[in-house]
């Protein structure tokens, strides 16, 4: 959940440019945020206390630096304190905290630089948990690695493995979704699978058991769209319903209440969504109209909506012309359709790219944008490499 972040697990998917309509272009994980411009350069801000920055330093940057030593990437995302990218090659990068083997080195140390994942090709998607990694081949597996007391990896055991294991039952996968200790994947058919860490429902069975190899989620078909928080799931049906379960003490189901749910229940009062998103406990909706919604946790205004109290029903945020959205754990994201990005919630750090540390309680353009590339105001630019 997300991951432009603070604590958090910030997933967006952008359709920008010429790379590929499925790329993520922005992720955040723990206090620190990856971006990827339109060139396949990947850019990354924030905290680096294990080298997740991936600029060779352990040092924070609150404006975009450069990862040196990849090749052209066309995808990227966060884990809790590492990060992860795929080349035009489909070959797959990780640098960051490896606590777990989540980075899939030889040796079990952190990595402030790109490092390459041998022994796995063909890689079309990338997603990274706490203290794991997941990635989605372009024959529809997926191939796991690192942290797996709560059976995250799906192998049928609960071994950590700083190797990629390939995931029991997964297969003909089209997308994968993974914050915190288990993963939604969406199969070719619309059906969702889940695997992992199970203590609030998360995985949509009808139980709280955990789960080491990919189960169905419970009556959903055709879905086209999954999001995962901390402990609740999330998922897009073609006909624009969304749907919810899991978790659910600060009302992030979106049901007027905060009673968990072991079973999908579909999320009322919301126009009909074309995009989707889960912060660590809230959630976001962008509307075929390009109005964005949201509901859950709010007490660092992640809501956007000018306050910091929890709310369990869908609310407006006021924003406009928005073609994607992302959340992370205490703040949120959303890019219009100028290709400009707005966040609002925690800044601690300076993730949020305005050059301060002020918190957002409702949206503010970023000094970061897309329009024309990774771009950043001109009077900013003598700062980029500055705290």
């Amino acid at each position: 959940m997300k991951k432009i972040t603070a604590t958090t697990t910030l997933l967006i998917i952008l359709s920008l440019f010429t790379l590929p309509l499925s790329a993520q272009y922005i992720d955040g994980g723990n206090q620190h945020t990856v971006i990827l411009s339109a060139t396949g350069d990947v850019w990354t801000m924030g905290m680096n206390e294990f080298g997740e920055l991936g600029d060779s330093t352990f040092t924070r940057k609150i404006y975009p630096v450069k990862v040196n030593g990849l090749p052209r990437i066309k995808t990227v995302s966060r884990g809790y304190k590492h990060t992860i990218a795929v080349d035009i090659n489909q070959q797959v990068w990780t640098w960051g905290w490896n606590s777990y083997g989540q980075l899939s080195s030889e040796e079990p140390i952190n990595y402030n630089y790109p490092q390459q994942v041998a022994n796995l090709d063909n890689v079309v998607a990338v997603e990274g948990g706490h203290w794991h990694t997941v990635a989605l081949k372009e024959n529809g597996e997926v191939w796991t690695w690192g942290h797996n007391f709560y059976g995250e990896l799906g192998n049928g055991n609960r071994e950590h493995s700083e190797l990629p294991q390939k995931v029991i039952n997964a297969k003909d996968i089209t997308q994968i979704a993974s914050v915190g200790y288990y993963t939604l994947a969406l199969d070719k058919n619309g059906e969702v699978w889940a695997w992992g860490d199970n203590h609030y429902g998360q995985l949509g069975d009808g139980t709280t058991n955990l789960s080491t190899s990919a189960i169905k989620v419970k009556g959903l078909t055709d879905v086209v769209q999954v999001a995962t928080g901390w402990h609740h799931s999330m998922a897009l049906k073609r006909d624009g319903t969304v749907w919810m379960w899991g978790d659910n003490p600060y009302g992030q189901l979106g049901t007027g209440d905060y009673e968990d749910r072991f079973v999908p229940i579909q999320v009322v009062n919301l126009p009909k969504a074309k995009k989707i998103a889960c912060g660590s406990w809230h959630a976001m909706v962008v509307s075929e109209d390009g109005e964005v919604f949201t509901w859950g946790r709010n007490e660092n205004g992640m809501l956007g909506n000018g306050e910091e109290i929890n709310n369990p029903s869908p609310q407006k945020v006021n924003i406009s012309n928005v073609e994607d959205i992302g959340a992370g754990c205490f703040q949120s994201i959303a890019i219009n359709k100028d290709k400009e990005i707005w966040v609002w919630g925690e800044n601690w750090n300076g993730q949020l790219g305005l050059g301060h540390y002020d918190r957002m309680l409702i949206p503010a353009k970023s000094l970061v944008n897309f329009k024309n590339g990774l771009t950043i105001d001109d009077k900013q630019k003598n700062g980029l490499h500055n705290e």
